[in-house]
């Protein structure tokens, strides 16, 4: 596995999809929103295969799960 390439774990929030962060793109994150675990724009009724490949498309080069 490719230790320095950004991706994204989908986790379910309080209403929305969670987005956890982890690689080289991460302290910029954490700098400017305080948190590597950001809330997506998808409510948590829509299923998680929806939200990753929104995410996927939108975040290309980053592994997203």
């Amino acid at each position: 596995m490719e230790t320095d390439q950004s991706s994204i774990q989908i986790k379910p929030g309080k209403g929305l999809w969670m987005a956890q962060h982890s690689g080289p793109h991460t302290s910029e994150l954490i700098e400017l929103f305080g948190s590597d675990r950001l809330p997506t724009a998808f409510d948590s009724s829509t299923p998680k295969e929806k939200v990753i490949a929104a995410l996927r498309k939108r975040n290309p080069g980053f592994r997203v799960s």
